[in-house]
């Protein structure tokens, strides 16, 4: 492909982003989040039929832990007549993010497509490919990682008190669905950083001179989202200050074939 041709590409690229106006953003939004939602709710569906099987995977953690708390048997109470089937639907949807997570990946790549270069277009599969193994690598790391140490501490509290503890269900899984899926979403912050980048909205320079505030910033995070324990919270910071520093990097890559490629835009 000839320079000519690359530069005809690009200004007539320039000049369909023009034309696109606000609401034609907002259709192709609602258009993706249309596509994002019933993809969610198909795969929500499919989960339903495992809601049982989600339970006993995600209580493990629990009951592992809890039951040496003495001679004691943990226990996961109900408190309302309705509350399994609402937390079967809560299971469902959250297993559905999991099992759809490629397609709503998909719809988000589709929005930002047309801000990009005709090469970059291309890269599709790879984008789909590293949101979809950071958003479970997220998931995976919370539940072998984050929940039996974040147990550990909560049982030593029951047990330096001599209470026996008879958790409510609905408790129990909002509070693992909510760290599951915050640390899913965090470790997409490599990817967020590319396309920041891309777009010229941050730079390396600009998230190192960020670094010390950031920091401040993981860790307020990172104790509301986890339970109110040192530990969790530093499992949930840890990851993050490695991955805001892997996004430096990204970025120092990124931006560079942004900048190399503006001048050949205002050529004509």
């Amino acid at each position: 492909m000839t320079q000519k041709h690359m530069l005809g590409t690009k200004v007539k690229m320039g000049s369909d982003k023009a034309e696109m106006g606000i609401l034609e953003h907002l259709a192709e939004l609602r258009l993706r989040l249309a596509y994002a939602l019933a993809a969610l709710t198909a795969a929500s569906v499919i989960a339903y039929g495992f809601a049982g099987s989600l339970f006993l995977l995600l209580s493990a953690p629990y009951f592992q832990t809890f039951s040496n708390t003495g001679a004691q048997a943990a226990d996961l109470i109900g408190t309302g007549p309705a509350e399994a089937f609402i937390l079967k639907i809560q299971l469902s949807i959250f297993a559905g993010a999991i099992l759809a997570s490629p397609v709503i990946f998909y719809q988000v790549w589709r929005f930002i497509s047309p801000g990009l270069y005709e090469h970059e277009k291309k890269w599709a599969v790879p984008f789909l490919g590293c949101s979809t193994v950071l958003f479970v690598g997220g998931v995976l790391f919370c539940y072998y990682a984050v929940l039996p140490i974040a147990f550990d501490f909560f049982n030593d509290q029951y047990t330096s008190i001599g209470v026996k503890p008879a958790v409510k269900i609905s408790e129990y899984l909002s509070l693992v669905i909510r760290l599951l899926l915050a640390f899913g979403l965090v470790f997409e912050i490599p990817v967020l950083a590319y396309f920041l980048a891309r777009f010229g909205l941050i730079d390396d320079q600009m998230l190192l001179r960020w670094v010390r505030p950031a920091i401040v910033v993981i860790f307020i995070v990172s104790a509301i989202i986890t339970p109110p324990d040192v530990i969790s919270q530093f499992l949930l910071a840890a990851p993050l200050i490695l991955l805001y520093g892997f996004s430096i990097l990204i970025a120092k890559y990124a931006n560079p074939a942004r900048r190399s490629s503006e001048p050949l835009e205002g050529t004509d």
